[in-house]
């Protein structure tokens, strides 16, 4: 949950920063498309580039837990006290 909340915030920042500097967001969403395929793409491909085979699937692995949120609950740190 806080890492969907982060690309949230990030989002807002960069655009909402954007918008207030004066920039035309209609350009923006005009170029999204393929500004995101090209930065994706080179993320993604200096991602495989500079990780071996194990660190790329342990990743694969791992990710769903970025989305999954906490695992311990509010009653498991009462029940420590």
């Amino acid at each position: 949950m806080i890492g969907l909340i982060g690309i949230i915030v990030v989002f807002v920042m960069v655009f909402g920063g954007y918008t207030l500097a004066g920039g035309k967001f209609g350009i923006i969403l005009k170029a999204l498309p393929f500004e995101m395929m090209m930065i994706m793409g080179a993320a993604t491909g200096a991602f495989l580039i500079g990780n071996d085979s194990s660190v790329i699937r342990q990743t694969g692995r791992d990710l769903p837990k970025l989305f999954r949120g906490a695992r311990w609950r509010p009653d498991d740190y009462r029940d420590l006290l």
